[in-house]
């Protein structure tokens, strides 16, 4: 063999070797990532049927990076709370308004709280968790969130009409401490009968105040120990811990001692037999002005 064909081999067979080296040292470290530890998810997750939400590390963002996260979150929550993102699954009512308006008022409750909640519905997602209970877990933490905070406050003026053959009726909220003032429509246009005879000259008119000769209403009325016809006032706490009456009549004060609800209705429980008077065609109504304290009027 001459020189020269043995310089060309030797030739050939460094340039296979060198070739070779980073092919191995690229298979060596795909060795490697094989045994690395895979990141979590983040974002949407699909899990059977469900579709979940894991949370991103809010600690390791920067302000712009977090509020994204939270309006991408935010996203996710909206559609399923309302029903739109899983068939039977959906939130109502007062629990839907509370866990609405904690994390539409404070993003920020999110950066903690998508934790608990991608664990609770990998809980439904494994049928470990009803969809009822769920839904029932989220109103009670947005209850939770929302304690003690209220951004409804009843401190403005409201003025309304009473429809006397409807139930509980005009429900509004008030913060602790709001203070209302009610006023109705008086006896000259505020004339009503809770049992309507078919003849007017035969009806028995009362007022907002109720029927004189029935102090209690009893069976006949949703509160039995005030007077039949009346308008009455249903206070609800917020936290679903007590209800209370209260008879409005022609005008009373009413101070909430915690966050809730009031609504409204005639002391009556056969509502399809209430008529207004009608004198020449003028039909009496009953109105229902509220308003926020002026000077001591309310307590």
């Amino acid at each position: 063999m001459t020189q020269r064909r043995i310089l060309f081999l030797f030739l050939v067979f460094s340039c296979v070797c060198l070739l070779a080296v980073p092919a191995f040292a690229a298979k060596k470290k795909k060795r490697k990532k094989k045994g690395a530890v895979e990141a979590p998810p983040v974002g949407k997750v699909v899990m059977g049927d469900w579709t979940c939400y894991a949370p991103p590390d809010f600690a390791k963002m920067n302000n712009s990076e977090r509020r994204q996260a939270r309006s991408d979150a935010l996203d996710y929550l909206n559609p399923l709370v309302n029903g739109q993102s899983h068939k039977g699954f959906a939130m109502e009512g007062d629990p839907l308004l509370l866990f609405e308006t904690a994390f539409l008022g404070r993003p920020q409750l999110l950066d903690s709280w998508l934790s608990a909640n991608f664990d609770q519905c990998k809980q439904v997602a494994a049928g470990k968790v009803s969809n009822e209970d769920y839904a029932s877990w989220m109103g009670s933490q947005a209850r939770e969130l929302e304690e003690g905070e209220c951004y409804k406050p009843l401190t403005y003026e409201l003025h309304d009409y009473i429809d006397i053959q409807t139930g509980w009726q005009l429900r509004l909220h008030m913060c602790e401490g709001d203070s209302i003032l009610i006023e109705t429509t008086g006896e000259e246009n505020g004339q009503f009968t809770i049992e309507d005879t078919g003849k007017p000259k035969k009806n028995k008119y009362i007022t907002s105040a109720g029927d004189p000769d029935r102090a209690e209403a009893g069976e006949a009325g949703l509160v039995s120990d005030m007077p039949a016809g009346a308008l009455i006032m249903r206070f609800e706490a917020e936290d679903e811990s007590m209800t209370k009456y209260i008879l409005v009549g022609q005008s009373v004060t009413f101070k909430a001692d915690q966050h809730g609800y009031i609504s409204f209705s005639i002391n009556d429980t056969t509502l399809f037999n209430n008529k207004f008077r009608n004198v020449g065609g003028a039909k009496d109504y009953l109105s229902l002005d509220i308003y926020p304290p002026v000077n001591d009027k309310a307590p």
